[in-house]
Order: structure tokens, then C-alpha cells, then sequence
């Protein structure tokens, strides 16, 4: 991939993170994207033919960052339960390092491109989940509870989301003794 077309391509991601953290999708128009990224809005619009697909682009983008960031590190020689706690962790972990994509992706489950995601999926397009292979994979190799995975995933997400915003709003502070106790909680519930 060229590198220029990448690095424009971060840069607007980056700049369209923050504008949406700061004014919500209503409130950051392209015209504002192409000025605080410092570049044409006919380059915007040459990369992404229209808003909406900015935005599905930037959920993939932003898909890809926090799966890699978690999936990447974990061996998967480990003990399952040892990758369990692994994965948990570096799932609060990334979320309190990254509060602008933390925010894109909260204010984007919660809205109509929610559903167009789905629906692109549905005509071929690729939503890799990460987190629910690894959760299956649990199952599969009976370290977790074969219950429905969604339910599971509602669980071992739900936690880490409320977790990490009990860390960004000074509740509790991101250290090994809470991280520990969180997974605990979380493997107590779902283990086989």
C-alpha cells in the first residue's frame, strides 16, 4: 500500500476521531474534517465518496486497531485462562488509552450506522469479531460454558466498558489488584 495514501489516510481517521468525540457525527460535516486534517475536501471526498462511508470505514479501521492491539500479544500456547485475562485486560487497557476511538465506537453502536454495518455485512462485507472467536474457542476447547456466545460476550464486554469508564471518570484507578479482581469476577462467571 502506498505510503503517502496511508499516512493521508491516518490523519483523517485521527482528526475525524477527535472532531466526533468533540461534536458527535451530526455535528462534524466533511468540510470540517478536510480543515482540521490540513487537507482538500476533494481529497476527503477522493478517498470516501460520502460521509456514511467515511464513517463505516473509520468502524473498521477503528475494529482492526483495538483487535490487533488485543489479539496480537497473546500467545496462543498459553493456558486459556491465562489468554482469558490476557485479552480482558488489554480490552480495558486500550479503551482508557484511547478515548477518541472509545468514544467512536460507543456513539456508533448507538446509532443508524449500526445498522448499515450490519447490513453491509450482509451483502459481503468483512466484520471479523475477534472477541467472539475467542470466546467460541473457549467453548470449543471446554474452558468456558457453552451458553449462547452473544450472551457471553454481552458479559466479558459489558464488564470491560464499564470497567474502563469507572477508570476514565477516576472511580477506580487502572492498576493490577482491580484488573485482577475484574477478571476474577468475569472467569468465575463463565468458566466451565
Amino acid at each position: 500500500m502506498n505510503v503517502q495514501f496511508t499516512d493521508k489516510i491516518e490523519c483523517i481517521f485521527k482528526h475525524t476521531l477527535a472532531l466526533i468525540k468533540e461534536n458527535g457525527f451530526h455535528g462534524t460535516p466533511m468540510s470540517m474534517i478536510a480543515k482540521s486534517s490540513d487537507v482538500a475536501i476533494g481529497t476527503i471526498y477522493h478517498y470516501f465518496p460520502s460521509k456514511e462511508n467515511l464513517i463505516l470505514e473509520l468502524f473498521t479501521y477503528c475494529k482492526k486497531k483495538i483487535n490487533s492491539y488485543i489479539f496480537d500479544a497473546i500467545d496462543p500456547e498459553l493456558p486459556y485462562q491465562k489468554q482469558f485475562a490476557m485479552v480482558l485486560e488489554r480490552f480495558c487497557k486500550f479503551q482508557v488509552d484511547n478515548t477518541d476511538i472509545f468514544s467512536f465506537l460507543e456513539q456508533f453502536h448507538n446509532s443508524p450506522f449500526n445498522e448499515l454495518a450490519h447490513d453491509k455485512q450482509k451483502v459481503g462485507g468483512c466484520d471479523e469479531n475477534n472477541v467472539i472467536n475467542f470466546l467460541l474457542k473457549g467453548m470449543e476447547t471446554n474452558s468456558l460454558r457453552k451458553i449462547d456466545v452473544h450472551v457471553m460476550a454481552s458479559a466479558f464486554i459489558g464488564s470491560a466498558v464499564t470497567f474502563s469508564k469507572s477508570v476514565l471518570y477516576g472511580k477506580v484507578p487502572l492498576d493490577r489488584r482491580h484488573l485482577e479482581e475484574l477478571v476474577e469476577i468475569i472467569w468465575n462467571g463463565v468458566k466451565q
